[in-house]
């Protein structure tokens, strides 16, 4: 009875573990609305390589927004030396190296189409850039 007991809770315990490992939304790359929580913040877990922007695996997706939210940018590089920032906001993360993350708030308070971007070397010219969509 008490190996039939702990096979039980050592099951739980890993389908929990696993539940919230592949739930996580630095691996998945998620956009997580928390809207319908009690905060009003838009989260994008964003990734970088290859001097591309990716969210759940589209590269330099348009990223929208409603006008007043706030927005949480949790941004990482996969690859090289990168930042993301928008400039008619104020909001940029600081440059990251491979493996490491960076996250930012920031209320958007006016309606439009600007772009985000990296604002290392070349990168926006070389197409590290998308939009950023104020509803």
């Amino acid at each position: 009875m008490n190996k039939l007991l702990f096979v039980i809770v050592a099951v739980l315990i890993i389908g929990v573990g696993a539940f919230y490992l592949f739930d996580d939304p630095e691996i998945t790359g998620k956009i997580i609305d928390e809207s319908s929580k009690s905060t009003d913040t838009k989260t994008f877990v964003i990734g970088s390589e290859n001097l591309r922007f990716y969210i759940e695996g589209v590269e330099n997706p348009d990223m929208i927004v409603k006008e007043g939210d706030k927005v949480r940018i949790e941004f990482s590089s996969q690859q090289g030396f990168h930042d993301w920032r928008v400039d008619e906001f104020n909001a940029f993360t600081e440059k990251v190296e491979s493996g490491s993350v960076e996250a930012i708030e920031f209320i958007v308070d006016k309606k439009g189409t600007y772009e985000y971007y990296c604002s290392v070397g070349k990168h926006r010219a070389n197409g590290m850039k998308g939009k950023f969509i104020v509803e």
